[in-house]
């Protein structure tokens, strides 16, 4: 049941930011959970602590600085504080100020958003039994930890060892994106030691650390893959594969349109399909960078070439296929769109032609949930060019919308997969 902000007159933005929040929000997503709690801690804290700037700030987003700035300097008293540090008002308030950093990001904030997931990581620390005592607590903590996992990912950096551990206190509360979060979470640690690997002069580099890390990421990748065979019915996605219609002209091999297109039950349940599709990429490029060490005959690293990429491609052309269906178009008529097989030219061809018309309000959550996914994806080394040309072409008309963490990436190359940090750290909610 929804709950309701008791406010004053002047508070009233923070009304529409809480109910306009919480509509675009469904029951499976977390953050809807977290959500609901804002009123509760809200009427209890004082005017003035980090939870109370902090709401005002993300409630009147870019008209909010003084507020944001506010909220900082009360957060650095609270977690000086034995007893405020502890609390679920001061966690929450960094929880909202993330949430502000992503909503109002620009260059100027790049790494902000990163700096209070590892302080989310940090407070979590300092609760210690107090992080599970709570169902409202265990929710928080599962919360940061799928964003710490995010931000670690992009950094290369193991996750916190805060995290570990801890299963049996938060099964009764993980759902499908939890279970695939907690084989997820060992990814960064792969990522790492990967890294240091490849550092080291051939000559130097430990055989039996090299295979018991390509054994590790291949026993990982298989992890993933049995998650995904084993989600309910009601997180599957239907598929409509791409019908041949006559064309005004001929398809060329510069073009490129998904051969399939997919429909899902919800947003959320997109993204969460789209995590698991980068999770896999970047185990393949750990696979693809590490294999050498250990693969002197030709024909074996030829095969684990060939497995590789035949992951990469379904992962990358499962991305692709999500795209219109996180955009907001209709995908009922899908059939009767005899130009899906007439694509504009690849600067231009920015999604689906006019015959696909959007029917809902995609809204800010599909296309920020594209981001990172794409971005990953057209870094692939061995996806063909019209395909990395349509995916930077999303990216770009993303961007084109308002997006800022779009226009940051809508060129670059993500070096998640090449063994590097990137340049900022960002969430994809």
């Amino acid at each position: 049941m929804s709950r309701a902000l008791v406010l004053f007159q002047e508070d009233l933005p923070i009304c529409f930011f809480y109910q306009t929040t919480l509509d675009l929000l469904i029951n499976a997503d977390r953050a809807r959970y977290l959500h609901l709690q804002l009123p509760t801690l809200f009427s209890r804290s004082e005017e003035g602590s980090a939870l109370h700037l902090a709401t005002q700030a993300i409630s009147l987003a870019q008209l909010s600085r003084r507020r944001y700035s506010q909220s900082l300097a009360a957060m650095n008293v609270a977690i000086r504080d034995p007893a405020k540090v502890k609390s679920d008002d001061t966690l929450y308030a960094v929880l909202l100020l993330s949430g502000y950093e992503t909503i109002t990001f620009d260059s100027e904030a790049l790494f902000a958003w990163g700096t209070h997931i590892d302080g989310a990581a940090s407070l979590l620390r300092s609760r210690g039994r107090e992080n599970f005592i709570t169902p409202f607590a265990c929710n928080m903590f599962l919360f940061i930890r799928r964003n710490s996992i995010q931000s670690c990912l992009q950094i290369s950096k193991p996750i916190d060892p805060i995290f570990h551990g801890v299963s049996e206190m938060l099964s009764p509360y993980e759902n499908v994106e939890d279970r695939l979060l907690s084989k997820a979470m060992r990814i960064p640690a792969l990522q790492s030691l990967a890294n240091n690997l490849l550092s080291q002069p051939s000559w130097d580099v430990d055989f039996s650390v090299a295979s018991e890390l390509i054994k590790n990421a291949e026993t990982l990748d298989g992890e993933l893959a049995d998650w995904a065979r084993s989600i309910p019915n009601t997180w599957s996605y239907t598929t409509v594969t791409r019908m041949s219609y006559p064309s005004t002209r001929e398809e060329s091999s510069s073009s490129f349109v998904p051969n399939q297109i997919h429909r899902y039950p919800d947003f959320y349940a997109t993204r969460v399909w789209n995590l698991y599709r980068v999770y896999r990429l970047i185990i393949q490029s750990i696979l693809l960078r590490t294999s050498p060490l250990v693969q002197s005959i030709p024909t074996a690293y030829d095969q684990s070439y060939i497995r590789i990429e035949k992951i990469n491609r379904a992962m990358v052309d499962d991305i692709c296929s999500s795209v219109p269906f996180l955009l907001g178009y209709d995908l009922s008529e899908l059939k009767s769109a005899r130009s899906l097989d007439d694509p504009q030219s690849p600067d231009e061809d920015y999604l689906w032609p006019q015959s696909c018309v959007r029917t809902y309000a995609a809204g800010r959550a599909g296309k920020f949930s594209l981001i990172w996914p794409l971005y990953v994806a057209c870094s692939v080394i061995s996806v063909p060019e019209p395909q990395r040309k349509w995916m930077r072409a999303q990216l770009k008309w993303i961007a084109a919308t308002g997006e800022a963490h779009a226009h940051l990436v809508m060129d670059a190359e993500s070096q998640t997969l090449l063994g590097g940090p990137e340049s900022f750290r960002f969430d994809c909610v």
